[in-house]
């Protein structure tokens, strides 16, 4: 019999390894992760799933209309797995919707899992610089929102920490071999065995990055951009907690 599948939301702020953790977890044939729900809609999405839930008296048949919803809403081609155990979209900053995934998804044998996904805020702001899209005026601006993703991830963590992953970019960049590192970080955690993969973890590359997009790594960040970060007490606190190599 195919195990019922739970909700899986892999979020965190742009530009921090979304793209590239879903990469991971949908070439397991027990994931049926879809793309990026638009920001524009994520609301709407959210609220009719409620709304559902509300009219079906709790029966679970949201979970049913919430898994073809985002097949239906998500950027990306669609993807169907009937045999998955795991359903759900990668969106980043879907972490603002923890509590409203938190009361939509309350069967106790289904509850959410999500994976948050963290990168130092310097490398985050350089990739931002280099996208036609940023939409923040200045370092300041951007600092504020990134610190407030990054702490609402740890609030994420407290209300629910057998539930709540944690894929730090710079900790697998660095580490002695990048298909361990995910493996303890991911596929252990969510029971996803290497003979359900699609593709070897070597053939799976980031289409995503700055310079697979334009061709070229993006520019440096101006010294005053860099300080201002450093100098940040929330980021400091952050930092020591996860990025140690930014202290100095």
């Amino acid at each position: 019999m195919t195990p019922t599948p739970s909700p899986l939301i892999v979020c965190g702020f742009g530009r921090s390894g979304t793209r590239s953790c879903a990469s991971y977890l949908a070439n397991s044939n027990a994931v049926e992760l879809q793309g990026e729900i638009p920001q524009d809609i994520v609301g709407q999405t959210m609220d009719w799933l409620a709304a559902a839930k509300a009219a079906g008296a709790g029966d679970g048949r949201h979970y049913v209309l919430a898994r073809d919803a985002y097949r239906n809403v998500g950027k990306a081609r669609p993807i169907n797995r009937p045999a998955a155990r795991w359903f759900g979209h990668k969106t980043p900053h879907h972490e603002r919707w923890f509590d409203a995934n938190e009361r939509l998804f309350d069967d106790p044998e289904r509850r959410p899992r999500y994976v948050y996904c963290l990168r130092n805020p310097e490398a985050v702001w350089r990739s931002y610089r280099a996208m036609p899209w940023n939409g923040f005026r200045d370092v300041r601006a951007f600092l504020k929102s990134w610190a407030r993703s990054v702490e609402t991830f740890e609030a994420m963590r407290r209300a629910a920490p057998d539930r709540v992953l944690l894929f730090n970019l710079d900790a697998m960049l660095i580490a002695t071999d990048a298909e361990t590192h995910v493996r303890a970080a991911l596929f252990d955690p969510l029971d996803l065995s290497s003979e359900s993969f699609r593709q070897p973890f070597d053939a799976l590359g980031n289409r995503n990055s700055a310079e697979a997009k334009f061709g070229a790594p993006p520019a440096a960040l101006p010294d005053r951009d860099r300080d201002r970060i450093r100098r940040d007490p929330r980021v400091a606190r952050i930092a020591a907690n996860y990025f140690p190599s930014m202290i100095r």
